[in-house]
């Protein structure tokens, strides 16, 4: 009589089937190390240069110099004031060696001195841009004004008019740019009162220049 084996148990297949999907695991991941590719680089560096800005100016037909710090170059102004009578103050400002173009803004003076209320408050001014002589001939014409008009002057503390632009010239890498001139007319008024005789006063006016 053919013996009959006892049933085997679940434990014992549960473990050859654990046996076979662990065999299979380790195939795939063999199969996966198999594979590879070939791998190249390339590369690219940027060198980076700012530009340069700088500007020096000269006042009274004097040097170009450096007048950054207030109160920067001090005018000369032509003998005493007294009621109608206009004083003219050129100043150039240029961009130094290698320097890129910009543009300039004239803001309104600080007054000083002892009599800053009554004599400053009471001078008035106005501006025009040129590089030829300074003087009433310049506001004649139809000359390219910065602070006022024909016919109208602006207290000293007023700055430049609204929509005016200053250009300043590009530098080469050795010269500096072509100056941009700025004519100063101020005026004590004709009706100016006594009280003014005597008086002294200072005018600081700063230039606000940025490239472009």
């Amino acid at each position: 009589m053919r013996e009959v084996s006892p049933p085997r148990s679940r434990s014992v297949r549960a473990l050859r089937l654990r046996a076979v999907l662990a065999s299979g695991l380790v195939l795939g991941v063999g199969a996966a190390v198999t594979l590879a590719s070939w791998t190249d680089n390339e590369f690219a560096t940027g060198a980076f240069q700012t530009s340069v800005f700088n500007t020096q100016s000269s006042v009274n037909g004097g040097a170009y110099t450096d007048n950054s710090v207030s109160p920067g170059a001090t005018f000369t102004v032509a003998g005493p004031f007294a009621p109608g009578v206009s004083s003219y103050l050129p100043v150039l400002i240029q961009t130094t060696a290698n320097s890129v173009a910009g543009t300039t803004v004239l803001n309104g003076a600080v007054l000083g001195g002892s009599d800053a209320a009554t004599l400053g408050a009471a001078l008035v001014y106005r501006v025009v841009r040129t590089t030829a002589t300074c003087n009433a001939a310049a506001f004649t014409g139809s000359p390219a004004f910065v602070v006022g008009a024909a016919g109208t002057t602006r207290a000293l503390t007023a700055g430049q008019e609204t929509g005016v632009t200053n250009p300043l010239a590009a530098a080469t890498s050795s010269s500096p740019g072509a100056a941009t001139g700025f004519c100063f007319e101020v005026t004590l008024p004709a009706g100016a009162a006594n009280s003014l005789q005597g008086k002294t006063a200072t005018a600081t006016w700063q230039f606000v220049s940025t490239s472009s």
